[in-house]
């Protein structure tokens, strides 16, 4: 199995009460079947408001004013006053990590919802990805398309290449991208996977934005 992710991804903490947001309020908190049973046979008083601020058909924490029933006046969780991450529901527990599955690879990013990722991702001056190979089971999704799999990792490489070229102004990079982005579904949209290495090489050519700009 290979997991993929930014280098700064493992340095992310929760700030809790120092963010000038939170990711407690404003949308729906759904809670993993396995949590779910937990927070039923949690015993004594806690136990008791846990149940009672769930909406189990939904399964969801209840909201008061658009905020979790457990988001306290500092922007804290007392479930984690109470008894830690490890009371935390999946969502509480991985976000704003988020997890990308394909056959045998496992790619891991932070969102940028998040005030406190939002300013570590922004302060790179660019992006490293770390390959990490760690032992474990072989999968098989089935249907999974390794055809077009290895053609979009090829095109986000070409994509990387045209952002990060700072010989292009900033304008010509983005539209070079909408402009191959473009092409690209085109052709993936017809079927035709065959022949994706001909759209990279002619936007990262010599002369590409040069062209380009000529239609500016």
């Amino acid at each position: 199995m290979e997991y993929v992710y930014p280098d700064y991804y493992r340095q992310f903490t929760c700030i809790g009460g120092e963010c000038p947001d939170t990711c407690c309020a404003g949308w729906e908190i759904v809670i993993d079947d396995k949590t779910l049973e937990k927070y039923k046979k949690y015993p004594g008083g806690f136990g008791n408001r846990l149940r009672n601020s769930i909406n189990f058909k939904r399964k969801s924490f209840k909201q008061y004013d658009r905020r979790c029933a457990f988001l306290n006046e500092e922007n804290l969780c007392d479930i984690y006053t109470e008894a830690g991450k490890k009371l935390f529901c999946k969502t509480c527990r991985q976000y704003p990590r988020h997890e990308e599955e394909y056959e045998n690879v496992r790619e891991l990013s932070l969102s940028l919802s998040c005030p406190e990722a939002a300013r570590m991702i922004l302060s790179q001056d660019r992006l490293n990805l770390i390959y990490d190979e760690k032992k474990g089971h072989s999968e098989d999704y089935g249907d999974f398309d390794e055809l077009l799999f290895s053609q979009l990792l090829d095109g986000r490489d070409a994509f990387w290449k045209l952002i990060e070229n700072e010989n292009v102004p900033m304008a010509v990079r983005m539209i070079q991208m909408l402009s191959m982005g473009h092409h690209l579904q085109r052709n993936i949209n017809a079927g035709q996977l065959f022949g994706l290495e001909n759209i990279y090489d002619h936007y990262l050519s010599e002369g590409a934005a040069d062209r380009m700009c000529a239609y500016l």
